[in-house]
């Protein structure tokens, strides 16, 4: 009879956790173009666009940094403030129904 190879369920898990922490640090080509885009010109609206469309689409602990920095490069844009806004809201009323 032949043996069967045997896997260490501490192993697999581990596996598991890189290829978790693999996927989270996976930075889309476009995003990449964008901010080398907005290393050139750092008003470069098209970049921003790119950049806000998936801070939308992420946990706010990562979009956040996004978020700071274009209120940060366009303070007095009301339309970008609002996205913040409403992307910090988001979370907290998230919460707020959670436990409730």
């Amino acid at each position: 009879m032949q043996d069967l190879p045997t896997t260490d369920p501490q192993t697999e898990v581990m596996s598991t956790e890189a290829v978790a922490e693999q996927a989270a640090e996976y930075v889309p080509e476009k995003v990449k173009k964008a901010e080398k885009k907005l290393e050139e010109n750092p008003c470069d609206l098209d970049a921003w666009s790119i950049l806000i469309r998936e801070s939308q689409n992420q946990p706010i602990d990562k979009a956040r940094k996004t978020y700071e920095r274009l209120v940060t490069q366009f303070p007095s844009s009301g339309r970008f403030w609002k996205l913040y806004i409403e992307a910090e809201v988001n979370i907290f009323l998230y919460f707020f129904y959670l436990n409730n």
